[in-house]
C-alpha cells in the first residue's frame, strides 16, 4: 500500500513532464483534446491523487 501513492506521483510527474517536453504534431480532428494540456490535466490528476493517497496513509 505504501508504494502506490508514491507509484502515483511518479506516473504523475512523468505524464507532466510529457505534457511539457514532447514538441506534439498540431492538432487534425477539431474534436479531439489538445495532446498537451491533456498529458497535463492527466498528470495532475494522478499526481494529485497520489498525494492525496500519501496524506491520508500517513495519519
Amino acid at each position: 500500500m505504501a508504494l502506490r501513492w508514491k507509484l502515483l506521483l511518479g506516473l504523475g510527474i512523468a505524464l507532466i513532464a510529457l505534457g511539457l517536453g514532447v514538441d506534439w504534431p498540431p492538432q487534425t480532428d477539431s474534436s479531439l483534446p489538445n495532446t498537451r494540456s491533456f498529458f497535463l490535466f492527466l498528470g495532475g490528476a494522478v499526481g494529485i491523487s497520489g498525494l492525496v493517497i500519501g496524506l491520508r496513509r500517513e495519519k
